[in-house]
Parts: structure tokens; sequence; C-alpha cells
């Protein structure tokens, strides 16, 4: 793989690479992919809790201490990989068109901006705006601070429809899709211009770095323009209503991509699961069945249902479901990701998974 990432945090860094580039075509070379992280068997000391939340989100220094001390105490094995996960929220897209972002200890919101259509709001990214300033000033000092040790990935990218019901609101943009469809209609063109704009500012920063791109949150790496997307808004609207007001953003944002993995949250999004499946940009399904929902391993009809079109998957998994799901499922096209205690259960996970691959 062409990548000037060094071997220094994984020593068979290439030959996972090579098992991701080959898991976006459903590929197998020797095994299933697996990726599974464990705490170095020489432990971190623990940082010092941040002064506030303002040094939490908004302290570079502070960020990168972090990002220092998890990506040299972290093992990384099988096809897990050293990826930088930019974050300062899931609605950092709504926060850069001027939406106020609200500081949380384990996350961000945004509180909606547009309160009305009459008058219909100005809607434009800011590449000024300060959250803007700060994602891509994180991005560019963990790129230098790096030398080539670990890779830094996108930021999970709300953009689209997500990014409209954040300015909005998620309970009145439903409601506008039947009193307001033109407003609705007038708002996604800035939202997908912002879109557009936001990913080729990703590309130039991130590519030139890794030699491919990927997801700094799911870690699913590709040579190419390479990412995970989603639109969690489907689980409030029908298939019918997505296709009037969302198809042409869906068919545009995928075109800026060689693939994707489409992030499906929750079982309120299945029934959208058609026409993401006949879809042959999206690779494969990232499945989350939401919290408090069952696991999983107790989704085998859904992940084979995935897989018999021809999809991928991508799964986060407890350690104990592994094995479950590589009985049950094809070893094609499957990535599962884990984490276990020590080093030496990582080694004993990859060689357990290796034992268990199957067509």
């Amino acid at each position: 793989m062409s990548t000037t990432i060094t071997p220094e945090l994984k020593e068979d860094l290439e030959a996972a690479l090579q098992r991701h580039a080959a898991w976006w075509s459903c590929d197998v070379i020797d095994r299933a992919c697996i990726q599974v992280t464990a705490p170095r068997n020489r432990p971190a000391p623990p940082l010092p809790p941040p002064r506030d939340l303002e040094q939490l989100w908004t302290d570079v220094d502070y960020a990168m201490e972090a990002l220092e001390r998890h990506m040299t105490h972290t093992f990384f094995g099988g096809d897990a990989l050293p990826i930088y996960h930019v974050n300062i929220g899931p609605d950092a897209f709504a926060a850069f068109f001027g939406a106020e972002l609200e500081l949380l200890p384990d996350t961000t919101w945004v509180r909606p901006m547009i309160h009305t259509w009459d008058p219909a709001p100005e809607l434009q990214l800011d590449p000024d705006n300060r959250w803007w300033l700060l994602q891509m000033g994180l991005a560019r000092e963990a790129l230098a601070r790096s030398r080539g040790r670990w890779m830094v990935g996108f930021p999970d990218t709300h953009s689209g429809p997500d990014g409209l019901s954040a300015l909005r609101g998620r309970e009145a943009l439903c409601i506008d899709l039947y009193d307001h469809p033109a407003e609705v209609d007038a708002a996604m063109l800035p939202i997908r211009r912002g879109g557009r704009a936001l990913y080729d500012a990703y590309f130039e920063l991130l590519r030139p770095e890794i030699g491919g791109s990927s997801s700094g949150w799911l870690h699913a790496w590709g040579p190419g323009r390479y990412n995970v997307i989603q639109c969690d808004l489907i689980a409030l609207i029908s298939p019918r209503t997505f296709k009037r007001f969302f198809f042409d953003w869906f068919v545009e944002e995928l075109s800026w991509f060689d693939s994707v993995v489409w992030h499906l949250d929750g079982p309120e999004c299945i029934p959208h699961l058609d026409y993401l499946l006949e879809e042959p940009k999206i690779a494969a399904i990232q499945w989350v069945p939401g919290a408090g929902r069952a696991p999983i391993s107790e989704w085998i009809p859904l992940l084979k249902r995935i897989q018999a079109a021809g999809k991928g998957l991508h799964l986060s998994v407890e350690a104990r479901e592994v094995e479950i799901l590589m009985r049950e499922l094809s070893s094609r096209g499957l990535m599962l990701a884990t984490g276990v205690r020590s080093e030496e259960e990582a080694h004993e996970m990859v060689r357990d998974v290796a034992r268990w691959t199957h067509d």
C-alpha cells in the first residue's frame, strides 16, 4: 500500500492495510478482518483531568497530549489501525454555519438557529468560523505531531439532512416536510455546497499524509477516497419522504467518494435498507442496534440480508460476540472491531479469527 505512515505503533501495518483494501471488495486475503485493541503491557500515567469543558474541547495542546498517550499506550492488534479521530462533536457541521455549540462532558450539541422561514435564513458555511478553525487546527497539529506514527481520519460529519435538522431542530424539520416543502428544498442547496467544500478541505489536508482516507471514528481505511457517511434523520421519515426531499443530496454526496460505509443506526432505519443495498457506491453497512437494544449478535438475519446483497459489514462488538458472528456470517467483507484486556488476549483473538474464517 502507498502510505507515509511508519510501522512504529503497528509492526504489521502493511498486512493490515492490504486486508482493509481487500475488505472494501468483500475479498479475504488470509482471514476475516478483526480490529482488536488493548492496553499496552506498559500502562500510561493518567492524564490530569481538564480544568473545565472549554479546555476539554478547545485546548489543542491538551488534546494532543491525550492523543500521544492513547497512541503510544494502545496495542493495535489484527487490523486495528492507529488513527486519530478529530472530534468536536457530531453536529460540528451545523456549527460551521453559525449554530451555537454547547459543550458537554462526553459530547457536544448545537442549538437550532433556524426559527422561522419568513424570512428564509441565509445559510453559508464559514471557513473563518471558530469551530471550523478549531477542527482543522486539530487535524493539522495531529499530523505535525504524528511524524508518520499515526493517521488522521475524517471527523464524524453529519452533513446533508442531518446538518439541516441540527440547524432547524429535528421535530421542526419533520413538520416542515409537510408545511414548508419549498423552503426545505431551498435550504438543502447551501447545505450541499457546504458539504462539498468541507470534504474538499478534508481531502486536501489528509490524503497526502495517509495515501488514502479513513473515518476517524470507524477506522475503515481505503487507498483512495473512502469514508463513512450517514443520515440519522431517516429514523424519523419514510423512504418515500427521503427520496422526495433528500435523494439528490444522497446521490451527490456518494459521488464524492470511491466507496463508502453507510452508518445504519437503529431499527427505525431498517425500512430504508432496500434502496441503500441497491446503491453500488455503498460497499458496506455499519449496523448499530442503538442504546438499550439487543446486542449485534442477535441481529443475524438482518446481517445475513446485508451480506446476501453483496455488501460488507463493519460491526463494533463485545469480545464474547466475535465467535458467534464468525460462525454465523460469511467471512467475506466482514470487519469486526472489539477490545480486550491485554496484548496477549488480543493476539489470541486474532489467532481464533484466523481459525474461524470461512466463506
